[in-house]
């Protein structure tokens, strides 16, 4: 694992490897770079003799591995309420939980272990593991900002766990509780490598019109000047070891890099989630916390989603935030401030991929997400989707999203045994889905930050390979696109190159 800065700003003079033939990795391909049958842009690196002594250059900024859940589980080191505990399900709160008659075995589907010989929309052929997998994840001095709802504080959490060493988890602070014991602003630095990841709990796209109303977890996305300087100002040992004295110094995040964005539907109508607050949104991120890229999240299927119609809206939210990513860059073209960089991460692709899966498991007669397009998911949901246990609940969850198995179901369908997918109609389950959405987010801000050595790549020739990374990122771990078994705890380290 790259356990200093020192070690992740040696990157480059490892064996570089587009991912194709994952024996060839392991088995040592050549020092050069190859054409792939799979990927342009994910390269693996590998180390010799496992040492990651691995370059004098500091280009690789961003970079993570992957491991077998036997070896390194997602413990929720820091999140202690928003999981997906196994046994008899309960509900209720804090101080009243009563059994609902559900169980959570923790076992996947088949199909979201591990695969073989699947086809994928290009038609090639892959095999490997699907859900199955955990993450660690190395920053140098990027410093990356979350902002969100619960959801996103649940990813935020997962996501922190990934990024720095057991022995470092005193580096994650809470800098605010938006009530007692559940985070409002957290940072954690130095992360492993040496860079910053913070959350900002927020309940709606930032907005002046919503700076001065009441914080998370009120309605509205309430802000202030207070919660921007407590993270923005926040200082830091940049050591990663504890107790190091050599070049011990101390600083302050000041701006940060990148902000990642849920668009928190639910929290806010589809109707009041336009264009130009989505705009405003982005450039607030730059104007207001110095963010040059801005990574937007889609909107998933969640319960919020009550009928056909809100899904139409939800689907035209999706197609307006890859309208304004890709046409952003000739935004910021005239301008040398602000927000350069627009991305896209598909989580609500990766919902559905969850979900088609689950849904096929469940003997629903739906397509394999990995040959699905993205029409194919807005004919086929409707038809399936709004099938949702019958408990009396204003949101009551989807079948499909939440339930393990059809036999738990009963004549009246209002309890199912639970699947170790999603918590409920919205929250997820970290335990299976947050080390994907974890190497997804790295590999989308690898495709910005990340810089092959002597690349003299033309600027306009540079937006397009980066947009074409980060499509081919989202194909990879915002699905159930299975990966490599060579990758998993091996001297393989991935990295994502425009």
């Amino acid at each position: 694992m790259l356990s200093s800065e020192k070690q992740l700003a040696n990157i480059l003079n490892a064996t570089f490897d587009v991912v194709s033939n994952p024996i060839s990795l392991i088995d040592g391909g050549n020092d050069s770079m190859k054409s792939s049958q799979y990927h342009k842009h994910i390269y693996s690196i590998k180390s010799y003799n496992n040492t990651n002594n691995i370059s004098n250059n500091n280009n690789i900024r961003i970079s993570f591995q992957l491991h077998d859940p036997e070896n390194k589980p997602l413990q929720n080191i820091f999140n202690p309420y928003v999981t997906c505990p196994l046994g008899k399900v309960m509900a209720g709160n804090k101080r009243r939980k009563l059994e609902t008659g559900e169980v959570r075995s923790g076992e996947l589907p088949p199909t979201l272990k591990h695969v073989d010989n699947v086809h994928d929309m290009n038609g090639h052929i892959r095999s490997g593991r699907v859900l199955d997998f955990t993450a660690s994840i190395s920053i140098t001095d990027l410093k990356i900002l979350m902002i969100g709802d619960s959801v996103m504080v649940q990813l935020a959490q997962a996501f922190d766990e990934l990024i720095i060493d057991e022995s470092n988890r005193q580096h994650r602070k809470t800098v605010w509780d938006s009530w007692p014991g559940h985070d409002g602003g957290t940072v954690t630095a130095p992360t492993r490598g040496g860079g910053v990841s913070a959350l900002w709990r927020m309940t709606g796209l930032l907005s002046q019109s919503r700076k001065g109303k009441p914080p998370a977890n009120s309605a509205g996305g309430g802000w202030s000047d207070k919660e921007i300087n407590a993270l923005t100002s926040f200082s830091y040992n940049t050591s990663s070891q504890e107790g190091s004295t050599s070049n011990k110094t101390t600083t302050t995040i000041g701006n940060f890099d990148v902000v990642v964005l849920r668009v928190m539907h639910g929290w806010i109508k589809a109707d009041e989630i336009t264009h130009d607050r989505l705009v405003e949104a982005i450039s607030l991120s730059g104007e207001l916390l110095g963010a040059k890229t801005v990574v937007l999240m889609t909107v998933p299927f969640t319960n919020n989603v009550l009928t056909e119609e809100e899904m139409v809206k939800v689907s035209a939210i999706n197609d307006d935030i890859r309208n304004i990513a890709t046409s952003w860059s000739s935004r910021s073209a005239s301008s040398t401030g602000g927000v350069h960089r627009v991305q896209v991460l598909e989580y609500g692709t990766f919902y559905n991929h969850i979900i088609w899966s689950n849904a096929r498991h469940l003997g629903y007669n739906v397509s394999n997400p990995l040959t699905a397009t993205q029409d194919v998911f807005d004919i086929e949901g409707p038809s399936f989707l709004l099938d949702r246990l019958q408990d009396g609940q204003a949101w009551s969850p989807s079948i499909p999203m939440v339930c393990s198995d059809t036999s738990s179901l009963g004549t009246d369908r209002k309890i199912c045994n639970r699947n170790y997918l999603f918590l409920d109609g919205m929250h997820i389950c970290p335990e299976s889905l947050a080390s994907r959405y974890s190497v997804g987010l790295a590999c989308i801000i690898g495709c910005v930050y990340n810089e092959k050595e002597g690349d003299d790549t033309t600027a306009e020739n540079k937006e397009d390979s980066m947009r074409e990374c980060e499509r081919e990122c989202n194909k990879q771990f915002m699905s159930v696109m299975p990966v490599e078994e060579s990758w998993i705890d091996t001297d393989i380290t991935l990295a994502s190159f425009a």
